[in-house]
């Protein structure tokens, strides 16, 4: 049985909520999707479109706080979003 995408480190009933609108349901389905291409997805779906929000789909892919991704990897991911938003 898959733990409740609200038990992941990082994910809150809203970023799971908007997760499950988009169709990934599980920690196993956010791996294999990716952070960048779950955040696009939600994006897309005018649902997240923060770096933070990308930050947290990472960290929860790593099982750690956002806070804890490494500096440069924080950094890429972004710049990703700023890069987009332009």
């Amino acid at each position: 049985m898959t733990e409740r995408l609200e038990t992941i480190v990082n994910i809150g009933p809203k970023l799971a909520a908007g997760l499950r609108a988009v169709g990934i349901t599980n920690l196993d389905q956010l791996r294999a999707e990716g952070a960048v291409s779950a955040w696009e997805r939600l994006r897309e779906a005018d649902e997240f479109d923060c770096a933070s929000s990308l930050l947290a789909l990472e960290g929860a892919i790593q099982g750690i706080r956002w806070h804890h991704l490494p500096a440069e990897r924080r950094a890429d991911l972004t710049a990703y979003v700023h890069g987009i938003k332009k």
